[in-house]
């Protein structure tokens, strides 16, 4: 198994739903990306998992689009709460998204919005399971 990283960073806000219903206030993260990759065999011609430059650009223009926003916003969490959790669901979506075929290869994206605390994203974890009943 082969596998390959890439990280971004951006800055915006958020904030999470509360136990009441209400949202603690927002605030700003630097959020860095990290997504990770994997391939059991390299690409023959090239001999990557994956084309660190088309990531590189893919990342680049879903954080600008991201950078200065609140998170809470974007369509995709309409009414829910921004945690990382859901910006690492959503950042991993568009990333899929943006790379086609290759975004398959996408195994983990995980955000880190403080020193110390992260959540992440399996894009393709637990998918089959609900939809055969298992």
């Amino acid at each position: 198994m082969y596998e390959a990283t890439v990280e971004h960073e951006f800055i915006a806000r958020h904030a999470i739903r509360l136990a009441d219903g209400g949202f603690e206030d927002a605030h700003e993260h630097t959020w860095r990306v990290t997504a990770i990759f994997q391939a059991e065999k390299l690409d023959e011609a090239t001999g990557v998992v994956i084309d660190f430059v088309k990531v590189q650009q893919a990342m680049a223009s879903i954080a600008a689009d991201l950078d200065g926003r609140d998170l809470n916003t974007l369509p995709e969490l309409a009414g829910a709460s921004g945690s990382a959790e859901r910006v690492a669901e959503v950042f991993a979506g568009r990333l899929i998204e943006a790379l086609g075929e290759a975004g398959k290869t996408l195994v983990r994206l995980a955000v880190t919005e403080a020193a110390g605390c992260s959540a992440a994203f399996y894009p393709n974890r637990g998918r089959n399971r609900s939809a055969g009943g298992a």
